[in-house]
C-alpha cells in the first residue's frame, strides 16, 4: 500500500490485483466514477420493496464492501450519465454475489473509467451481508482505475 497521499494506479488486470488484496482480508472497497481524495459520510439510502420506496440507512456514513467485485460492479454501473430508462441491482445470498444490469448500463460502462478505493477494513463496522459503514471520513490507501473489462462475469442482463 502506498504512504501518504493516494495515488491513482493503473494495472493491467485491475480486477486480479483487488481480489488479491480482498484476500487479505484488511481492506475494503468504494466504488465510484468520480475523483475522491477524502471519502466523507453520506447519508445512505434502501430501497423498501414492500412500500416501493427509498429509505435512510441509519447515520449519515462512508460505506465500504469486503468484495472487490461489488465495488467494481457498483463504480461502473450506475445510471448517473443516462438519462433514459435503466435498471440495475446488487445482492449477496447463500449462492454469493449476483448482478442485474440493463443493457444500457452495460454498453455505457464500456465508455468510462472508475474509480476503487481501497481502505483500511479496521476504519469500518457494522458489517452486514455486503457492506460496512465508518461515520468519520477515511482517507484511501490506493486508488486502482477499473474498466468494463474488469466487471463480474455473472450479469444478469435485464432485456
Amino acid at each position: 500500500m502506498l504512504e501518504g497521499s493516494p495515488r491513482t494506479e493503473q494495472y493491467k488486470n485491475s480486477r486480479e490485483k483487488l481480489l488479491a488484496l480482498e484476500d487479505e482480508g484488511k481492506y475494503v472497497f468504494h466504488g465510484s466514477p468520480n475523483n475522491i481524495e477524502l471519502l466523507e459520510p453520506r447519508q445512505g439510502y434502501n430501497f423498501n420493496e414492500i412500500t416501493g420506496e427509498q429509505e435512510k440507512d441509519g447515520n449519515p456514513a462512508v460505506f465500504a464492501t469486503q468484495y472487490a467485485n461489488l465495488a467494481i460492479f457498483r463504480a461502473l454501473i450506475n445510471d448517473k450519465n443516462i438519462k433514459e430508462e435503466s435498471s440495475c441491482r446488487s445482492g449477496v445470498d447463500d449462492a454469493g454475489l449476483h448482478f442485474t444490469a440493463s443493457r444500457n448500463l452495460l454498453d455505457y460502462a464500456k465508455t468510462i473509467t472508475a474509480k476503487i478505493y481501497v481502505l483500511d477494513k479496521n476504519s469500518f463496522s457494522n458489517f452486514d451481508h455486503i457492506q460496512g459503514r465508518s461515520e468519520q471520513p477515511v482517507t484511501p490507501l490506493e486508488v486502482i482505475e477499473v474498466t468494463a473489462e474488469d466487471l463480474p462475469e455473472n450479469i444478469t442482463v435485464i432485456e
